[in-house]
């Protein structure tokens, strides 16, 4: 048995470096959730924000969100079950204003795991980063649809990712090369890859449990994005009946989307 404190200690580590590990992929990672906050000052002014963390992993969204937001409340949702312990292992409940909460998105009931305090329109906004690519187009839309009923009359939906241009387009081979060069040139100064973090994240005793839980739910090898483009998610958001959709910020093919309802 690990101590709770040691083991706290060890999920904030582990946070430490989930944040250092990303920003090798997401250059100016921390801008992204900046301009997310910004925008959502601007179309939200009101104290006491609720927003839903969407596919929250370990809650680095959530994370931000509280400091930037005082008065906030946030409920952090993902299906990782490593992410999700990591996250609330290392976060807590932020004195019971984080609340953390495991559904699939994939799952067409998955906001039913809210809870019945969280219906329809219940959120001022719900903010995805990274995330949202691993869902197939159609799944996708599905989540946008369910997202948009979360929201309140004048609600946004704000999603920081990799939005892409259409395959095999010659702007976004260029930018697949920029940005390739980019992680190498982060890896061979010094940073730790995707990969070894995982490593670490395999080998620490109190995530054992979690670890064989997600290799059960993605076998090696069995989980890959399928990245819908940027057009697609701006038609998916207006399907869903979202308005003003729109792109706020971009570096290459990373960007925040904005959708109001």
């Amino acid at each position: 048995m690990i101590d709770q404190t040691i083991a706290q200690a060890s999920f904030a580590e582990l946070l430490r470096r989930w944040d250092v590990q990303q920003d090798i992929y997401i250059e100016q990672r921390e801008r992204v959730f900046t301009v997310m906050f910004d925008v959502l000052e601007q179309l939200c002014p009101q104290p006491g924000l609720t927003v839903l963390d969407l596919a929250c992993g370990p809650g680095a969204i959530s994370e931000r969100f509280l400091r930037r937001f005082p008065e906030g409340r946030a409920v952090a949702l993902d299906t990782d079950p490593v992410l999700l312990a990591i996250g609330e292992g290392g976060l807590g409940d932020q004195g019971g204003r984080l609340r953390w909460v495991r559904a699939d998105l994939r799952d067409p009931s998955w906001a039913e795991r809210l809870g019945p305090e969280f219906g329809e329109g219940s959120f001022d906004a719900v903010l995805s980063s990274t995330a949202l690519h691993w869902l197939t187009p159609p799944a996708l839309t599905a989540v946008y649809r369910t997202a948009a009923g979360l929201l309140r009359p004048g609600g946004v939906l704000v999603n920081a990712d990799y939005l892409p241009l259409p395959a095999g387009s010659r702007l976004r081979a260029a930018c697949e090369a920029i940005d390739r060069g980019r992680q190498q040139h982060a890896i061979e100064a010094g940073a730790e890859p995707w990969e070894d973090w995982w490593a670490a994240v395999e080998a620490h005793p109190a995530l054992a449990d979690a670890v064989a839980e997600r290799q059960t739910l993605w076998p090696a090898g069995a989980r890959d994005w399928t990245g819908a483009t940027l057009d697609y998610h701006q038609a998916a958001l207006v399907e869903a009946g979202l308005t003003e959709v729109g792109v706020v910020w971009q570096d290459l093919e990373e960007r925040v989307l904005v959708a109001i309802r």
